[in-house]
């Protein structure tokens, strides 16, 4: 098989592949014999039909499905072999001309195929990106202890409500004049959550009420309409909650305080391990996680600011724009034509990052080995653990995790984009000259706006 190259501009060749009978005969004849081996054709005993029969029946399709073989490896090899940096698939060149290969022996096929533009990227300290180093302030560090003190608390009966507490009664409808309706929308045991009102004036009317005192108010105000909500709060089906404006009454039978732990060694084990003894040892692991936690939002941002610099560097790249949108219309053909358009410029500049990251990865060696895919699931796992209070995983719970995630391939691939992204930007941030900027939480979010 001979295959030429016609270049038709910076980012589109042409390759043809002159095929002769003898580059598939042997491979056509060799299935044909595979084929007779489990054949059962009437009048013939299993893998003794003929060869010449076979090949009368299905030899055409064979030898499609050979020269099919022949044409993917041969675009394949060639490809690979002159590293080009193909864009898309392949496709039949338009002036291709049929090929009948129940008759053809020796024929040439055609096929277009988008090359990725050629570009330079600088990647040393005259590249400057910034980097915003989120402070640690005594508002977080509050509220972390906060969160954890009514996470490793004890649930106690109280006397007196709250607007924190977990309320449970019985609930009645009541009419316009506040009397209860016979036969209306009855609740025993139901469970109210104060704290998770939307409506202010509803979430006071259960603040200081007393056990065994009845409180009137008005779940759809409370849930905002929520028929959801609603549904779950006075046990009925959603169909009959949808619309209902009726005021209820609440008596209550139980109030449920959650008792925030005490600042003692206990707390602080129970938090960090038998380590951590102290209020000073507390406080410091607190702050380092809190740093730990907004490091993941510093590179996010990064992220973002290094791909806005590069791409400038880069520049507006020229892209086969007429062959990728036939291959995306011809790969799915539910795909509407006017979105693509809509949605092709945006397409380019992932496509022009995907480029970018590609060189990095090459020029760098970026590999990604399992040892990276398990350090990307054990800190995915960690970061999720921590936001339950779970910080003080044991190692072993810790390893069982990890491998289940990574046993599932759809996961394992996940994490092993997220591993070389990870290192493609470590390779950025290493290289560049860092703008280093420390802000408050609220100067970080302002960013995003």
């Amino acid at each position: 098989m001979n295959i030429t190259k016609k270049v038709v501009d910076d980012v589109n060749i042409v390759l043809s592949l002159e095929i002769v009978k003898a580059d598939y005969n042997d491979a056509v004849e060799k299935a044909i014999k595979d084929a007779r081996k489990n054949m059962q054709m009437p009048g013939f005993r299993k893998g003794m039909v003929p060869a010449s029969l076979v090949r009368k029946r299905f030899g055409t399709e064979i030898k499609v499905d050979e020269v099919n073989k022949l044409i993917n490896k041969g675009l394949m090899d060639y490809i690979n072999e002159n590293k080009v940096n193909v864009l898309g698939e392949p496709m039949v060149d338009d002036s291709q001309e049929r090929v009948d290969l129940a008759t053809a022996d020796d024929f040439t096929i055609s096929f277009a195929i988008a090359v990725a533009p050629e570009f330079t990227l600088t990647l040393d300290n005259s590249v400057k990106v910034p980097y915003y180093t989120i402070k640690v302030d005594d508002k977080m560090v509050e509220n972390q202890v906060e969160g954890f003190r009514t996470q490793f608390g004890e649930t106690v009966s109280a006397e007196e409500a709250s607007a924190d507490d977990v309320i449970k009664g019985n609930i009645a409808e009541l009419d316009l004049e506040g009397n209860i309706v016979e036969g209306g929308i009855v609740a025993e045991n139901a469970t109210v959550y104060p704290r998770y009102f939307t409506n202010d004036e509803e979430k006071a009317k259960f603040d200081g009420a007393k056990k065994f005192a009845s409180v009137d108010f008005n779940p759809a105000a409370a849930t905002n309409n929520n028929a959801n909500e609603m549904a779950s709060m006075l046990q009925i089906d959603k169909e009959k909650a949808e619309g209902l404006t009726a005021n209820f009454r609440f008596t209550i039978t139980e109030i449920s305080h959650r008792e925030k732990a005490a600042m003692e060694e206990k707390f602080f084990s129970q938090v960090f391990g038998d380590e951590c003894k102290t209020q000073e040892d507390f406080d410091a692991k607190i702050k380092d996680m809190i740093a730990n936690q907004l490091r993941d939002n510093s590179e996010y941002r990064f992220t973002m600011d290094a791909r806005t610099v590069l791409m400038e560097q880069v520049g507006e790249l020229k892209f086969p724009e007429e062959f990728l949108k036939k291959w995306l219309l011809t790969k799915d053909e539910k795909r509407d034509a006017e979105k693509l358009d809509k949605d092709f410029p945006q397409m380019m500049k992932d496509l022009t990052w995907q480029l970018i990251q590609e060189k990095i990865a090459t020029t760098n060696e970026v590999k990604v080995t399992d040892e990276d895919i398990q350090a990307e699931a054990k800190a995915m796992v960690k970061a999720q653990m921590a936001q339950y209070g779970m910080g003080n995983l044991p190692e072993e719970y810790l390893a069982q995790y990890v491998q289940s995630i990574v046993k599932d391939e759809k996961q394992r691939g996940q994490l092993r984009d997220s591993a070389v992204s990870r290192k493609i930007m470590g390779v950025v941030r290493s290289a560049v000259a860092l703008d280093e900027k420390e802000v408050s939480f609220e100067e970080f979010n302002a960013l995003f706006a």
